[in-house]
């Protein structure tokens, strides 16, 4: 049972993050385009988000012990307590707690020195996933961080982005819509192509052999891989057809670019989940 619901708090911790990183970043991105109701609207949005963020990075500090104990003993055990707050493996936990606070402060104005805070609270999320997992421990530890960050980087940013349009779809008008829309392609069509070069080459940099994709490590990459592709033709429908459709204002272009949001949203959502169990239950070997 401990062992479960630390799982679900580690793909719950997974989605809510990198939602709440990527959708700062996309706050940012966005805000030349957005007006005043639009820009407060979508940081709200993104301050909800950090929000449970923040409850979830408290969630798994305090449940960790449980989990090294292995039963609910744990809570009483100082040394568990220290292990998980004031050892060097803690310093995760803290990045996932730090940030959010930190994002949260950046997002009470809208002055350049807050947006700048609320960033780095977004890059002190998303460092925290640089410092876990099986590329800390791997012989080249510096080229997979590298990979990892840009792994996770762009996955935030795609997820937030999504996150961010599907708000914004319900006060904006087409014309207003568009332009967002094609920024995010704008970068998407540059950015997405590295999620799944950097996710090859975590693989290959961390399975063994190609034995290791018959077993249940390699078998979750799979997964992902179908997930992916599905992705890609989910963006490459929006690119093509639906906003082009939506900037010359075609009847039931709106809709159908919210269904395909909403099916992104799903499908990078899974993507997290699938990735959470990959890391925290299985070994590449």
């Amino acid at each position: 049972m401990i062992d479960l619901l630390w799982l679900a708090l580690r793909a719950a911790g997974f989605v809510v993050f990198l939602g709440a990183a990527g959708a700062a970043v996309d706050l940012e991105l966005f805000r030349g385009e957005l007006s005043e109701p639009a820009d407060a609207l979508l940081r709200t949005h993104v301050r909800r988000w950090t929000l449970a963020a923040l409850v979830l990075a408290l969630a798994q500090g305090l449940f960790e012990p449980l989990r090294l104990a292995g039963d609910w003993d744990g809570i009483r055990e100082g040394s568990l307590w220290r292990l998980a707050w004031a050892s060097r493996v803690a310093l995760g936990q803290w990045l996932r707690v730090t940030g959010p606070v930190v994002l949260l402060a950046g997002l009470r104005s809208r002055r350049p020195a807050s947006r700048s805070l609320a960033l780095a609270g977004a890059a002190l999320i998303l460092g925290a996933f640089l410092v876990m997992g099986h590329t800390v421990t791997a012989v080249h530890r510096a080229l997979l961080g590298a990979l990892l960050g840009v792994h996770v980087g762009v996955a935030a940013f795609w997820f937030g982005a999504v996150l961010a349009l599907r708000v914004l779809r319900g006060c904006l008008s087409s014309q207003a819509l568009g332009p967002l829309l094609q920024r995010f392609s704008a970068y998407a069509v540059w950015l997405v192509p590295l999620l799944g070069v950097a996710g090859i080459g975590l693989a290959v940099a961390l399975l063994p052999d190609a034995a290791a994709l018959r077993r249940p490590y390699g078998l979750l990459l799979g997964v992902k891989a179908v997930l992916f592709a599905a992705l890609l033709g989910l963006a490459a429908l929006n690119r093509a057809r639906l906003v082009p459709a939506l900037v010359r204002g075609s009847a039931g272009a709106a809709t159908a670019l919210g269904r395909t949001l909403s099916a992104e949203a799903v499908f990078l959502g899974a993507v997290l989940i699938v990735t959470a169990i990959l890391t925290g239950q299985f070994a590449p070997e």
